[in-house]
């Protein structure tokens, strides 16, 4: 039987990762640099920031590994971001969770997995920063905290991102409705004979609207 809570909670947790308009976004240095990073820091060969989506496991970035995007019902991503505990799996062909994974039985031969949630400022986990490696390994506590560190480097990225892209919206929307009033405000004055005589007053109100105009125009390139 389904649970229709954790049903709901699922497709709010989607919505939440639609809203970041990151999905399937070409590869960006400033990622590729933080898996980088984590594979060096942690001398693992695979580092990967995963975002969870509908049914597929999709990597903005993904050092040591040619493929970007997975199914999501073999990831290790999908059960990582469900554990309110770090998700660590120090030999996978040993720990009940990844036994019959496939991508532990199988030919890729995952054996280290460890990975630190992407969670927004309301708490909805959207992925991961996982590390991993082909080889058994121990991973300390103070090692985890590091690849959290790392995580919400990744998680403020994306926030300021959006926040942004929600600002320019904004400014967007606010040069439309400047740049319409003066233009009917203009008109309007147009039709009054006082305004017909105040040529002034009108080359200012259509150099305005021309102006605004112009920014509407440039923003619209943001």
């Amino acid at each position: 039987m389904i649970d229709l809570k954790s049903a709901e909670a699922e497709r709010e947790r989607i919505d939440v990762l639609k809203r970041y308009n990151i999905l399937d976004t070409p590869a960006d240095g400033t990622f590729d640099k933080i898996t980088q990073l984590a594979s060096t820091i942690f001398k693992v060969p695979i580092a990967i920031i995963s975002l969870v989506d509908t049914d597929r496991i999709w990597f903005k970035s993904h050092y040591g590994l040619p493929i970007n995007q997975i199914h999501r019902s073999p990831g290790l991503c999908s059960s990582a971001i469900l554990s309110p505990d770090p998700y660590i799996v120090e030999n996978a062909i040993e720990d009940p969770r990844t036994l019959a994974n496939p991508l532990v039985a199988g030919e890729f031969g995952l054996r280290f997995y460890a990975a630190a949630a992407l969670q927004t400022e309301d708490h909805y986990n959207l992925g991961t920063l996982c590390i991993i490696d082909k080889s058994p390994r121990t991973f300390t506590q103070a090692e985890f905290e590091i690849l959290q560190q790392l995580a919400s480097i990744v998680m403020n990225d994306m926030e300021i991102r959006l926040s942004v892209r929600k600002t320019v919206a904004k400014i967007k929307h606010l040069a439309q409705d400047i740049s319409t009033n003066l233009k009917r405000t203009t008109q309007d004055m147009s039709s009054l004979p006082a305004a017909k005589r105040n040529g002034e007053l009108l080359s200012y109100l259509d150099n305005s609207r021309i102006v605004f105009s112009n920014i509407e125009n440039e923003l619209q390139h943001l």
